[in-house]
């Protein structure tokens, strides 16, 4: 029993199960009852010690009519009454996950832990929160993909609909339907809420902090869309940010946000083979630096990750073989090693031997390095 509990405090499937269980055995309880009359419908019949073969056939075949006009009654009753699905809907799922995943379920205090090897999926209502350090990226039914950073939080509303109450989220639309975001403005509560659609195949990236708001229209390619607060409604172009600060004041500029993918990296990472949107966003992201003199903000973006940015930076050098791509290798390198730690060493390891000398010698210093401060 003790194993069972432990267990239910931690799956966020078996919770949605047993309240499913629950339901339906009251819906049972409820519905599954002989009404008075039926019972004294059923004839009494009194057997002799050796009763003869003809009655006893009789009375069966009595049984037997009696037991199915009975099993009939019942079996419609609780059909009439049974809901098509006990199981609430599922309307997301956790696709990956930089660490544990904390979830609360509708009408419960408790959060419970769940990560990327748990396949969790969600229901209606279900809230979800990040740790320092852990990223992760769910999936809607509708197949729109979101985004939060570390310590972050959003109510997942429905398949169509997402609030974030704190943090940092980003989101891309499917390509047959938008969704809408809610943003959490300020820290009263309720908090008051700024909402948008973001469009089919756009892009969008919000933030929700005490005092401060804002969504950014990262693409143009996106479609505009209409943001509403309160009384306010404005459009958001593609390139356009709108922001909220504490006096509630509404306020549309040109989008600030050097790269929004930066705090991505990590999550992005996370796979075998390497992801295609990892690989091009370092592309896009280290193309610029070391162009100049001065040092390029990405640059400064991707230290700013620490060790956790060095895992994607050396997956990138180890995959990305391509001639072209020499010079951007070894600039992941080269970043890599002055931010890896212990858990880059495999991949620091396999790099030792890359046909280039430069990114075979990094890699070899950023080894000795990690293991220096090991010992």
């Amino acid at each position: 029993a003790d194993a069972v509990h432990q267990h239910l405090e931690r799956c966020v499937h078996c919770q949605h199960d047993l309240q499913s269980l629950k339901a339906f055995d009251a819906h049972l309880q409820e519905t599954l009852v002989l009404e008075p009359d039926l019972a004294n419908k059923i004839p009494t019949v009194a057997l002799t010690d050796t009763p003869n073969r003809s009655s006893w056939r009789v009375v069966s075949v009595g049984f037997a009519a009696v037991a199915a006009v009975a099993a009939t009654i019942l079996i419609g009753t609780w059909t009439f009454n049974q809901p098509s699905d006990t199981r609430p809907p599922i309307v997301a799922r956790l696709v990956r996950a930089t660490g544990a995943v904390e979830v609360q379920l509708p009408g419960s205090m408790q959060w419970n832990s769940v990560d990327q090897d748990d396949e969790a999926s969600f229901g209606v209502g279900v809230r979800l929160r990040t740790g320092t350090s852990v990223l992760c990226e769910i999936e809607t039914a509708d197949q729109a993909k979101i985004r939060l950073n570390e310590a972050g939080e959003v109510v997942i509303r429905d398949s169509k609909e997402i609030e974030l109450v704190r943090g940092q989220l980003w989101c891309l639309a499917s390509d047959q339907s938008g969704i809408e975001i809610d943003v959490a403005v300020g820290g009263a509560k309720p908090p008051s809420i700024a909402s948008f659609t973001c469009p089919s195949e756009s892009e969008f990236q919000c933030d929700a902090e005490q005092s401060f708001a804002s969504c950014d229209s990262v693409s143009l390619q996106n479609s505009q869309t209409e943001m509403s607060f309160g009384s306010d409604v404005c459009v958001i172009r593609p390139g356009e940010t709108v922001s909220i600060d504490g006096n509630k004041q509404v306020q549309l500029k040109p989008s600030a946000n050097a790269e929004t993918k930066v705090w991505q990296l990590p999550l992005l990472a996370i796979g075998n083979p390497l992801d295609d949107e990892l690989r091009s966003s370092l592309n896009r992201l280290l193309a610029p630096i070391g162009m100049t003199k001065a040092r390029h903000l990405n640059e400064m973006q991707i230290r700013s990750l620490g060790p956790r940015g060095a895992i994607p930076l050396l997956a990138y050098a180890l995959t990305e073989t391509s001639p072209e791509r020499l010079r951007l290798r070894r600039t992941a390198v080269s970043l890599a090693s002055e931010v890896a730690d212990a858990q880059s060493i495999e991949m620091l390891r396999q790099l030792t031997e890359d046909p280039d000398a430069m990114i075979a010698a990094q890699s070899q210093q950023a080894l000795q390095r990690i293991v220096g401060q090991d010992q």
